[in-house]
């Protein structure tokens, strides 16, 4: 592996969480781009090391993935994605553009748990009991960092927002609008794909492919993978994205792993 000429020598830390969806997207890109970078874990889950002060200065959103160059630090996953893959917004093509556009214009999210609590009646009652938890932990917090207050409120402010969004009155039309535009994805992919490409934006493997390989890991994670079966181009693509060596380095979850989480909780490390 090589590392980015910007960092001097010293190789990237990434910050992430292994179950994070925008962490994978991360160290997908990381390993597709022959990057090699220290892997830092952050527990975002029980200990809440994301709203540690420290983490926060670095991250004033307070989530992960958090990637820390010699120059500069990268915050967002469609950020690090095209660092790691060397493009940019100025330099990426058309169609590989309109696909990042169509990929992060879908609230994952509220995809993720938006089916989740149509699904379970004792996420519906736990869900608004923790958001509204972190609701007043994120506002203690501001009271005791005077230096950070308005970082904290503005993240309290978010989780606020979150609790209006997963009401659990309305969980069902949630989970049935985002499971909506995920299915519009794939029918776009299966559309693209069925010319016979390898690729999403030909020749080569490229950005567009590393946010939409973790999108098809989601849709089986959540239990749609039913839909990627009946869509023969779209099958074909996601085997063999599956057999790249990056897939298992960048370690993509398609469904959950308790055990290795609860491991990395213990051992702080990922």
């Amino acid at each position: 592996m090589t590392e980015a000429s910007e960092t001097g020598g010293v190789k990237p830390r990434l910050y992430h969480a292994p179950p994070s969806y925008y962490s994978m997207i991360a160290r997908l890109a990381l390993a597709e781009g022959a990057i090699a970078y220290e892997r830092i874990f952050v527990d975002i889950h029980f200990r809440l090391s994301q709203e540690r002060p420290d983490y926060v200065r670095l991250n004033p959103n307070m989530t992960v993935p958090t990637l820390v160059l010699a120059d500069r630090v990268l915050d967002q996953s469609r950020d690090i994605a095209e660092y790691a893959l060397g493009v940019n917004e100025a330099t990426l093509g058309a169609e590989a553009k309109a696909w990042l556009d169509l990929h992060y214009a879908l609230p994952i999210e509220e995809l993720t748990f938006g089916i989740f609590l149509a699904r379970s009646r004792l996420a519906r009652i736990m869900v608004p009991k923790v958001l509204a938890r972190v609701h007043r932990r994120l506002l203690k917090h501001a009271a005791e960092n005077p230096d950070l207050a308005a970082v904290y409120r503005a993240r309290a402010d978010v989780f606020a927002e979150r609790l209006r969004i997963f009401d659990p009155a309305t969980a069902g039309r949630l989970a049935e609008r985002r499971r909506a535009q995920a299915i519009d994805i794939l029918d776009r992919m299966e559309r693209a794909l069925s010319d016979g490409r390898a690729t999403l934006t030909p020749p080569a493997y490229g950005v567009a492919d590393t946010v939409l390989t973790v999108f098809l890991a989601r849709v089986e994670f959540i239990g749609l993978g039913a839909e990627l079966s009946g869509r023969p181009a779209l099958e074909r693509y996601w085997r063999a994205m599956q057999a790249r060596p990056s897939f298992a380095a960048a370690d993509i979850w398609t469904r959950a792993h308790i055990l290795r989480l609860l491991k990395g909780v213990l051992f702080d490390r990922a």
